[in-house]
C-alpha cells in the first residue's frame, strides 16, 4: 500500500483517536497480518528472511533484454511487488550497492520464465498513439530553427518541457512504447516558433559570419553596437572572431545585425580604422553567393600582400583592439604583419634632434 495512506491514518488517529476514520476490509486485513518479525531490521534484513537482491535483478535484466516488450512494472506486478520496490532494488544492484530483498520475493522473481510463467506482453494504451511522427516532427522543428531546444517546442505547445523530455526519451528507448494522444496533438500542432528561435539558413557558414561581423566594423559599427541590434553581448561576438567557431545562438545574432546594419555607414571611426588595419573587407565588397564560401575573396579591396602605412596611432588602436579579443602581444603583431622590431620603432617616443642632444645647457661651462 502506499506510505501516503499509512501515514493519513496515523494522522488521523492521533488526531481524533481514529473514531471518524473507516478504512477498507481489504486494508485493515493487509496491516493487521504485518507482525514484528516481517519490519526490517539492522544487520538481518527482513526480520532474517531476507536474501541479497544481486542475483534476481540479474535475472531481471536478462529478461528484459532478451524479451523487449517486458516493462519492469510487469515483471513487478507479476510476483507481487510494487513497481518502484522493483525498479529501486534495481537501480541500486546496477549502481554497485549492496541491496537485500524478502526472500520470498527474490525466489518468485527468480522463477519468471521457467517455474512461473512470464507475464504477457502488454497492448499500448488506448489513450496512446506511436511516438514515432511526434518525434520526427520535433526533428524537423529543430533543423528549420536555429537554438531551438526542446524547452521552447513545449512551451510553445502548451505543455510541460519536462513531460515531451520524458516522453521522447521513453520512445528512444523503446520505439514500441507509445506517447499521450494529447500531447501528441499539441506537439505536432507546433508549425512555426517564436523568438528567440529564427529560421535556419543552412548556406551560412561561419566564415561567412564572421566576414559579416568584420564587414560591419568595416563599415562603421562596433562590437557593442553591433551586439545590441543582434540581441546578444559583445563578450559573444569577441568569442566568435577569437575561437572561429559559432553556436546557434552567435548565428542568430549575426544575421540579425546583418540585415539590420548592412545598408548603412555607422558612426565609430575608430571600428573603421581598426577593420582597415586588419584588411576587413565592407559589406559592398561581398557578392551574396560569395561570403559564405571560404575559396572566395572580397571584390574591390586590397590584398593582404599590400603594405599598409602604419603609423603609431593607428598599431596603438589595433594593438588595444585585439587585446580585447584576448590575444596576446606577440601573436597580435604577427596577426598584424609586424615584427617586434618594426612595432617598437613605431610605438617608441621621438629621438632628440642632433642638434639639441650636443647643445650645452646654458650657464653650466
Amino acid at each position: 500500500m502506499a506510505v501516503s495512506t499509512v501515514k493519513s491514518l496515523l494522522h488521523d488517529a492521533a488526531r481524533d483517536g481514529g473514531g471518524n476514520r473507516a478504512v477498507s476490509r481489504v486494508l485493515a486485513d493487509r496491516l493487521l497480518a504485518v507482525g514484528v518479525a516481517d519490519l526490517p531490521r539492522p544487520g538481518c534484513g527482513y526480520g532474517g528472511r531476507s536474501a541479497d537482491a544481486a542475483p534476481a535483478m540479474r535475472h531481471i535484466r536478462w529478461l528484459m533484454e532478451s524479451h523487449p516488450g517486458l516493462s519492469m512494472s510487469a515483471l513487478a506486478r507479476a510476483v507481487g511487488m510494487t513497481p518502484s520496490t522493483l525498479a529501486a532494488a534495481f537501480g541500486d544492484v546496477e549502481a554497485g550497492r549492496p541491496r537485500r530483498i524478502r526472500t520470498s520475493a527474490a525466489e518468485r522473481l527468480l522463477a519468471l520464465g521457467s517455474a512461473a510463467p512470464l507475464p504477457d506482453v502488454q497492448a499500448r494504451r488506448c489513450d496512446t498513439v506511436d511516438a514515432a511522427p511526434v518525434a520526427g516532427h520535433v526533428r524537423g522543428l529543430q533543423l528549420r530553427y536555429d537554438g531551438a531546444g526542446l524547452a521552447l517546442i513545449a512551451r510553445t505547445a502548451g505543455i510541460n518541457p519536462s513531460t515531451l523530455t520524458s516522453a521522447l526519451g521513453d520512445h528512444a528507448h523503446n520505439p514500441a512504447r507509445g506517447i499521450n494522444r494529447h500531447l501528441a496533438a499539441c506537439v505536432l500542432a507546433v508549425t512555426e516558433l517564436p523568438a528567440p528561435a529564427s529560421p535556419r539558413h543552412a548556406h551560412v557558414t561561419t566564415t561567412g559570419l564572421i566576414r559579416r561581423l568584420q564587414a560591419l566594423c568595416a563599415l562603421g559599427w562596433t562590437l557593442a553596437s553591433i551586439s545590441q541590434i543582434g540581441g546578444t553581448t559583445p563578450r559573444s561576438l569577441c568569442d566568435l572572431l577569437r575561437t572561429q567557431r559559432s553556436t546557434p545562438a552567435q548565428r542568430s545574432s549575426v544575421l540579425t545585425a546583418w540585415h539590420e546594419l548592412s545598408h548603412r555607414p555607422g558612426p565609430s571611426t575608430t571600428a573603421r580604422r581598426r577593420a582597415a588595419a586588419k584588411g576587413w573587407a565592407p559589406p559592398l565588397a561581398w557578392d551574396e553567393h560569395a561570403i559564405d564560401r571560404p575559396d572566395h575573396t572580397p571584390s574591390g579591396t586590397r590584398t593582404t600582400g599590400h603594405n599598409l602605412q602604419w603609423t603609431p596611432e593607428l598599431l596603438h588602436h589595433e594593438l588595444e583592439f585585439l587585446t580585447d579579443l584576448g590575444i596576446g602581444r606577440a601573436q597580435a603583431l604577427q596577426r598584424l604583419g609586424l615584427s617586434t622590431t618594426r612595432a617598437q620603432a613605431l610605438l617608441a617616443p621621438p629621438a632628440p634632434t642632433t642638434a639639441n642632444a650636443g647643445e650645452a645647457p646654458r650657464g653650466c661651462a
